[in-house]
């Protein structure tokens, strides 16, 4: 990592808190000079020369107050939030207010007080590849224009493609992630903002409990092993420096190499 990357930027890490990759990346910007502000539930583990703000990321308003209290420039923004929806009474509403809601919310909030050379970087999932074969849900989701028409969306998929929380609804959430990312790409990228995003694959980290033990293992092939939080949040940390300038609307997929297995047909 190099150390000065983020010197004198000022950067907000949504889903910050805790011990999991959004916490790593946290760590690694203000390790690189960066001046962190936190956007969590939780507050980090780490918090030392960490700026901490209670937010529900899955609330517009507390979105709004948020962003408010920020009162001035943003050099970078993670956004690190998820939740798979496995764990019992999630809805599929729960999973998408937090996953890509929320996530597109905070997004165009901050989006204006990022200036020509600043950047955006999510975290999706490997659970979001094969977006294509969801194209024309994931466009009329995106043709809502805020947090309520799109919320109003998803309540009427929940007899149908979102009927089902967890793996469907998870891994919906990351598809619109993905092409949202490429589509907001397109048009920040006029005045000289760049957004990725990245994809994990199988990582250690509290919530990789939620995910069935041989799917996790069939998603660790051919590499033998589950990542760490500070491998996936290494590629993150990069997309959003300036090392990466002329990277945008890309997904980079970190996987060990399970998705190359898995499109030639090697597992």
């Amino acid at each position: 990592m190099t150390d000065s990357w983020y010197d004198g930027k000022r950067v907000v890490v949504a889903g910050g808190g805790g011990s999991g990759m959004g916490a790593a990346v946290a760590r690694l910007v203000r390790d690189a000079g960066g001046n962190v502000t936190v956007f969590d539930l939780r507050e980090p583990d780490d918090a030392d020369k960490l700026h901490f703000e209670r937010v529900d990321l899955g609330d517009p308003k507390a979105i709004d107050a948020a962003v408010d209290d920020l009162g001035g420039q943003v050099d970078a923004l993670f956004n690190c939030q998820g939740i798979p929806g496995s764990r019992p009474g999630t809805t599929a509403a729960d999973v998408m207010r937090v996953n890509f809601l929320g996530v597109r919310h905070l997004s165009e909030r901050v989006l204006s007080l990022i200036p020509a050379g600043g950047s955006v970087a999510s975290i999706s999932s490997v659970g979001g590849l094969g977006w294509d074969r969801r194209r024309e849900a994931i466009d009329e989701l995106l043709e809502t224009p805020d947090f309520t028409t799109g919320l109003e969306w998803v309540d009427k998929q929940t007899a149908g493609l979102l009927e089902q929380v967890f793996p469907r609804t998870y891994s919906f959430s990351k598809q619109a992630l993905i092409v949202w990312t490429m589509r907001v790409a397109v048009s920040a990228i006029e005045r000289g903002v760049r957004v990725n995003c990245s994809s994990p694959g199988s990582t250690r980290t509290a919530m990789a409990s939620d995910f069935p033990a041989e799917g996790v293992e069939y998603i660790s092939r051919p590499i033998g092993r589950e990542s760490t939080p500070e491998e996936q949040a290494r590629p993150v940390v990069f997309l959003n420096s300036d090392a990466a300038s002329y990277i945008n609307g890309a997904n980079v997929v970190v996987d060990g190499g399970n998705a190359a297995a898995r499109t030639l047909g090697l597992l």
